[in-house]
């Protein structure tokens, strides 16, 4: 397999800072034993999400690790089975549902305070699996050019979206994917947070700022601290909507 290189950061948005609410996004990077990449993103209005997104992230994490025979199975040879990246999806949202459950119990409070959206990718040597749930956007970058995997799930109204409760493992709002890796050269994943200055909002493509951020993450030039500098820098504050958390993992191909 390629030789690939990323980090995650997730930020709190300047309104979470001023009500002093902490940071309910949640991002992981991990390379080994195979690329992967997520990001969680709390619902606002539940005071303890923010420990749902991080549990669901710690969650993915193990579960990947547990499963690496599996994915290996999956997305290391050449016979492609979408319908066993669905069951992998599946069971995936049942394992972070089920960290939904237990800190329900140690809380004493219903499941959904600790609501989240998801968004992850897994990387093998032929195909590329990408899961989705909720507002989050998945974008990988294909020859020179970027797109969004899945088109975020807005709802009906502002501020509306898909959160994962126990028993959605079979709903509509699962989005399921796997891709062919070749000539795929960065993924990204983001919150909604810092949608309205990297993405066209009316088309969701995918703003000049990822090919640049991929190019210079392939040519070792785009530490982790690049991403913080760009997610806390003054655009954000310039603008209303820069109040919300803001999360961004991001990997790519390390070029020789």
């Amino acid at each position: 397999m390629q030789q690939w290189c990323g980090h995650a950061v997730s930020v709190p948005g300047n309104g979470h800072i001023r009500r002093e609410i902490p940071c309910q996004d949640a991002s992981g990077v991990w390379l080994s034993p195979r690329p992967c990449l997520i990001v969680c993103d709390g619902r606002g209005s539940a005071k303890l999400s923010h420990l749902g997104a991080r549990a669901a992230v710690k969650a993915f994490r193990s579960q990947c690790a547990v499963m690496e025979r599996r994915l290996a199975n999956l997305l290391d040879t050449r016979h492609c089975n979408a319908k066993e990246w669905l069951r992998f999806c599946q069971l995936m949202a049942r394992t972070v549902c089920q960290q939904k459950i237990e800190l329900a119990e140690e809380h004493d409070c219903p499941e959904s305070e600790f609501d989240f959206t998801i968004a992850f990718a897994v990387i093998g040597e032929h195909r590329i699996g990408f899961f989705q749930v909720g507002d989050g956007a998945l974008t990988f970058q294909r020859d020179g050019g970027c797109q969004v995997v899945f088109l975020p799930d807005k709802g009906e109204f502002d501020n509306q979206t898909s959160f994962l409760h126990p028993g959605d493992e079979d709903s509509r709002k699962l989005h399921a994917v796997m891709m062919n890796a070749n000539g795929v050269t960065g993924i990204a994943a983001t919150s909604d947070g810092p949608e309205h200055l990297m993405f066209d909002l009316q088309t969701m493509e995918p703003g000049p700022i990822f090919n640049q951020m991929f190019t210079d993450l392939q040519a070792g030039n785009f530490p982790r601290q690049s991403s913080l500098d760009y997610l806390t820098g003054s655009r954000w504050a310039r603008d209303p909507r820069g109040n919300d958390d803001r999360s961004l993992a991001i990997i790519a191909i390390k070029k020789d």
